[in-house]
């Protein structure tokens, strides 16, 4: 194999450093590096700009001695050092990632240790006298290409044959929320066995004196799915914890709620994450919850009106709002506690059901409809995709956009901006009006 071939670029600082370069390029050709140099191989009379050019371009590798004095004239363009800078420039914009130019720190106390020409590549620090040997060993290992170090051979996987689990899916984020297979997150098979059990139990709190069952659209409820983009890996515990954290108890019944004191409605820890069911039945006085949440981050919950506590074939408007936001600000608490980036897309789906035939009301004489009217359909149904983090800057219109639809359903009744604005605000602040 041929000797590599070394051309070396410095500035003739001083006597003292001409002597220093000199001693390097005959240790280097001690090692086997054939080098040229100036000092023995540029004679009175020859074209200057002709050795430089010949020197640089047919080296193997091409040594900067990066004096302070070297740096400020190759960023001056400054006599050999500047036209030399014009040849390496052009090498180094022909192919950015070339090695072939090897930066050397020599008599440089400056900040700037390379000129900008030659970017962030790694140098050679000559700098400490009582280092030359070992940086003379580094800087002639590099041009003769004997690291050091070699890296090891790849061995075989020691491990496989063992079957390894997939690891949990990543859900594409597409602006419809949907899956790489184009299934809707919120209609994967999680989901539709919690709603077939919430529908279930809904349904058998209803249940006529012969045992029959209500179509589950006639029966007054509102369902809620959340679904992450990208899938968490939780325990059972660490899901409890986060929904204790999340409750918001300004309703006065909240979004996930936890009856742990009683053995009969209090969450139960499953495969898949934990549930909740809590359906009551007190003398005609009926109230049904079902929530569960799963390990990778998804939750549902089919809780009925609280309407029905209150009035016959009635929906509030105010409560709606304050439920449907109630609702969001919980999703914030709950992903925020589990460790979700704020930059987290979130699948959300708000059903309302057994709307037919009920009057639009309002829960209190603080506020007024100036018509009460009835709907005609039974279910009204708002998907969208939310941005974690920004779940409390947008809340209103996010409000807005799952309230609005349903409204328009009581003979196309619609509510001023500034009322939602008025309705979210004073929950946030603690107040349901």
């Amino acid at each position: 194999m041929p000797a590599p071939m070394v051309f070396i670029s410095y500035s003739h600082d001083s006597p003292q450093h001409k002597e220093w370069v000199l001693q390097l390029a005959i240790t280097l050709r001690a090692h086997g590096i054939d080098v040229t140099l100036d000092q023995w191989d540029l004679v009175a009379g020859q074209d200057m700009a002709a050795f430089m050019t010949t020197g640089i371009r047919t080296a193997d590798r091409v040594v900067l001695i990066c004096s302070e004095a070297y740096v400020s004239k190759a960023e001056g363009g400054i006599g050999g050092v500047g036209y030399e800078r014009l040849i390496v420039t052009g090498e180094v914009i022909g192919a950015i990632d070339t090695i072939k130019f090897i930066p050397v720190i020599r008599n440089n106390p400056g900040t700037r240790k390379v000129p900008d020409f030659l970017g962030p590549r790694k140098y050679v620090d000559f700098t400490e006298d009582g280092q030359y040997a070992a940086r003379l060993e580094e800087l002639a290992r590099e041009i003769q290409g004997a690291p050091a170090t070699v890296k090891p051979k790849l061995g075989e996987n020691p491990f496989k044959a063992e079957v390894i689990a997939p690891a949990e899916p990543v859900r594409a984020a597409s602006p419809s929320g949907t899956t790489d297979a184009g299934v809707p997150i919120l209609s994967g098979d999680w989901f539709k066995s919690q709603h077939d059990a919430a529908a279930y139990g809904i349904g058998m709190l209803h249940q006529g004196p012969d045992g029959s069952m209500q179509r589950f659209t006639a029966l007054g409820a509102m369902e809620l799915r959340f679904g992450l983009y990208s899938g968490l890996n939780k325990t059972q515990i660490e899901l409890l914890n986060a929904v204790r954290a999340s409750e918001i108890k300004t309703f006065g019944w909240p979004i996930g709620v936890l009856l742990e004191n009683r053995d009969e409605y209090k969450p139960r820890p499953f495969g898949d994450g934990i549930r909740a069911e809590i359906s009551i039945a007190d003398d005609g006085d009926t109230s049904y919850d079902y929530w569960a949440v799963r390990k990778s981050g998804d939750f549902y919950l089919l809780q009925s009106f609280f309407e029905d506590k209150r009035a016959k074939n009635a929906l509030f408007f105010n409560t709606r709002i304050v439920r449907v936001t109630e609702s969001l600000l919980f999703a914030s608490r709950l992903y925020t506690t589990l460790g979700v980036a704020p930059d987290a897309k979130v699948s959300v789906r708000f059903t309302h059901t057994g709307l037919a035939g009920r009057m639009l009301k309002s829960a209190s004489g603080n506020r007024y409809l100036s018509t009460q009217s009835t709907s005609l359909e039974e279910v009204s149904e708002t998907e969208t995709v939310i941005v974690l983090g920004d779940i409390h800057t947008a809340l209103v219109d996010e409000v807005r956009r799952v309230c609005e639809p349903m409204f328009m359903l009581f003979d196309f009744q619609e509510l001023a901006p500034q009322v939602y604005e008025d309705i979210v605000r004073r929950f946030e602040a603690g107040e349901a009006t």
